[in-house]
């Protein structure tokens, strides 16, 4: 068994593995509390051994997604598929998912080792048996040193830590990770998030993961899902999702993004700041006003004594400036390189030039 650090892995140890996890459907699951409709017709396909994340903001219904596939809600319609079988109907403890959950729920009177080995135990596998998985995992995860104590002399990131070698141990079909990462600060989770995409690679597990952090789930997921009122808005690789968000609640949900009034001029062009632009799709047939929905990097400036908008605040990124710009009542965001960002002050006017090769138009709020 490889130690991994939370710092380095190898580069054969980051290979992604043949995939050979568990495939999982969601049909058409629909779920109500009260007055609340959590879920309202969501579907979702896995592939094995894929990581997707469910992304949205509190009570679009990801939450209740993940818990309607481990068994902790029964959907009032729909349902659940694991390896081909139909298991809506299968109690939580008999569908063989592991699940880590925001607060670590350790055993306070256990070891690190004994509460990775707590979930063998309940099955009967043998103590010899037991000793080996419980620290082959603890190793895996960095934790080997560490076996012998007990949740409070341990950080919250080696909590978290062993809370997902618990759930790995029982050699799940499925891996649920519930916000796992939330209670933790900015460079504990970080670390962790690599790590927890290190596991899943390397042991190639199914895995649904709910986050209501976009760079969490653009880093780590092969697929992404963004969920709103219970339905999931698009299902797409995390750079289709953020390069070709496919409705406005996407543009604006995951990535910067500014609206900018536009001109239509036919069903597949509009005119954006003096430039006539393809439209994704098809403009409807609505006369309402329309705005286009722009990533920063969609446009470019230029410094020009009679242009029509002005740079009114300039913030440093690290890798680049980003520029807020004034035009008439509409404020716009656009990125630009350092080196290009000296030439471009407080204040300065400015002309646009559009480099997006098309847009998403919607109707203007």
């Amino acid at each position: 068994m490889t130690t991994m650090s939370s710092t380095s892995t190898s580069r054969d140890d980051t290979a992604p593995k043949e995939r050979t996890g568990s495939p999982v459907a969601l049909r058409d699951l629909r779920r109500r509390f009260a007055t609340t409709t959590a879920l309202d017709g969501f579907s979702l396909d896995l592939e094995p051994g894929e990581f997707v994340a469910l992304l949205g903001p509190s009570g679009c219904g990801k939450t209740t997604a993940l818990r309607v596939l481990a068994g902790f809600e029964t959907p009032d319609e729909g349902s659940v598929w694991v390896d081909g079988a139909d298991v809506t109907g299968v109690p939580a403890q008999r569908r063989d998912m592991g699940m880590v959950f925001q607060s670590y729920s350790l055993f306070p009177n256990l070891s690190a080792h004994d509460n990775v080995a707590f979930g063998l135990r309940l099955r009967r596998v043998s103590g010899a048996e037991r000793r080996r998985r419980a620290g082959e995992l603890l190793e895996l995860v960095g934790l080997a040193e560490h076996r012998s104590k007990f949740p409070h002399q341990l950080s919250g990131g080696q909590q978290q830590r062993v809370a997902l070698a618990r759930a790995l141990a029982i050699e799940p079909r499925v891996l649920l990770l519930d916000e796992p990462l939330s209670a933790l600060d900015a460079k504990v989770r970080a670390e962790l998030r690599d790590q927890i995409r290190f596991l899943q690679r390397r042991l190639s597990i199914t895995t649904l993961f709910v986050t209501h952090d976009q760079e969490e789930a653009l880093s780590m997921a092969d697929r992404v899902a963004v969920m709103y009122n219970g339905r999931a808005e698009q299902i797409a690789a995390p750079a289709e999702l953020y390069a070709r968000p496919t409705t406005a609640f996407v543009a604006e949900f995951v990535g910067i993004t500014s609206r900018i009034p536009v001109v239509r001029r036919d069903d597949h062009h509009v005119e954006l700041l003096g430039a006539v632009v393809p439209v994704r799709g098809q403009l409807g047939a609505g006369t309402g006003n329309l705005e286009a929905l722009v990533r920063p990097e969609d446009l470019a400036v230029r410094r020009s004594d009679e242009g029509p908008a002005v740079i009114v605040n300039r913030s440093f990124l690290g890798s680049m400036t980003r520029l807020e710009v004034a035009f008439g009542s509409t404020m716009i965001k656009v990125d630009v390189a350092h080196r290009t960002s000296e030439e471009l002050p407080h204040l300065a006017r400015v002309d646009f030039e559009v480099v997006a090769p098309d847009l998403l138009v919607s109707s203007a709020r």
